[in-house]
């Protein structure tokens, strides 16, 4: 009698049962996140690209720039956007890695933790490497109190200031890839 009872209320449960966890929630929750994972590999890409084109224009400035800088000065500069093109391919590719459909969320929550541990460390590499160069390059003679020294530092805190604003957005997006019910 009471496994007939316990059979009855198994079938009476097992349609809601199946509709806990949907399949098809999870797969809107999953699109989401990937979609946000597009928009980010997109964003992440077209930093590199912006990289890219910094550096030919600042490579080849002898041919079209009034200011000539000196040698020394953009082959230290060269070299630092060289750094960080290779850091954001090395980023590109760890986000690129991160699969959505096929890895467990522990996996998923590691991976995005690895990245923004990177990303941070790129950031400050970056930035210690740069910040010095501005100052040298606005305390050398060429420079000194004049209306470029100051434009250097002007445009060095703009630059700062929506580089934090960029890498902000970016950590926010790696929140979103990294949630288990999605954006939140």
């Amino acid at each position: 009698m009471e496994l007939e009872e316990l059979k009855a209320t198994w079938q009476s449960v097992k349609p809601e049962i199946k509709s806990i966890g949907s399949p098809q929630k999870d797969n809107a929750c999953l699109a989401q996140k990937n979609d946000v994972k597009s928009r980010l590999l997109r964003k992440v890409f077209l930093g590199e690209l912006f990289s890219f084109v910094c550096i030919v224009l600042l490579a080849t400035s002898h041919l079209w720039s009034p200011a000539k800088l000196p040698v020394l000065w953009l082959v230290s500069f060269c070299a630092v956007i060289v750094i960080g093109i290779i850091c954001g391919i090395g980023l590109y590719i760890a986000i690129k890695r991160v699969n959505l459909w096929e890895d467990s969320n522990a996996e998923i929550l590691a991976a995005i933790v690895s990245i923004k541990k990177r990303y941070r460390k790129i950031e400050l590499l970056i930035s210690i490497l740069i910040v010095p160069l501005l100052i040298w390059l606005s305390l050398i003679p060429p420079f000194i109190n004049t209306s470029d020294m100051y434009m250097v530092w002007g445009v060095t805190v703009i630059c700062f200031g929506l580089e934090f604003m960029w890498y902000r957005s970016n950590i926010r997006q790696l929140d979103i890839i990294g949630y288990r019910n999605g954006v939140e």
